[in-house]
């Protein structure tokens, strides 16, 4: 199978929920075991201050590092989360902002992967740290 194969295939699994379609969740590139996604927070993701909602951005991440769990697998293991951490670095505004998702380790049953969310300055704003038990598809 070849890689962009791999990569639709994980796209497509994805997409059967609809946090990806809410924030227009898109994947940009990939390097060995790096994953670049383009997202956009609509504004029903605000909090009384204009920003982001850090939930919002939580979600962001763990959908960009799923989905990297999922390509990486080759779409034949699912994540199922058993710890998600994120810390907030900046506030982040409405609108484009970048997922880069990493591969920490990837093991026979579970899954670690860091994302980084940066905003559209290239500013880096949170950082998640994603645990997950890998099941099969």
């Amino acid at each position: 199978m070849n890689n962009s194969k791999i990569i639709q295939d994980g796209i497509d699994i994805q997409n059967t929920g609809n946090v990806s379609a809410f924030l227009s969740l898109q994947f940009i590139n990939n390097t060995e075991m790096s994953f670049t996604y383009k997202l956009v927070f609509p504004q029903e993701c605000a909090n009384p201050f204009g920003f982001v909602q850090g939930g919002m951005i939580t979600a962001a991440l763990d959908e960009a590092t799923s989905l990297t769990a999922v390509i990486s697998s080759k779409s034949k293991f699912i994540p199922n989360s058993t710890d998600i951490h994120t810390t907030f670095h900046r506030p982040v505004s409405i609108g484009e902002a970048i997922a880069v998702a990493k591969i920490v380790r990837l093991g026979r049953k579970v899954v670690s992967i860091e994302g980084k969310l940066y905003s559209w300055d290239n500013k880096l704003s949170a950082t998640l740290l994603h645990t997950a038990l890998l099941n099969p598809k």
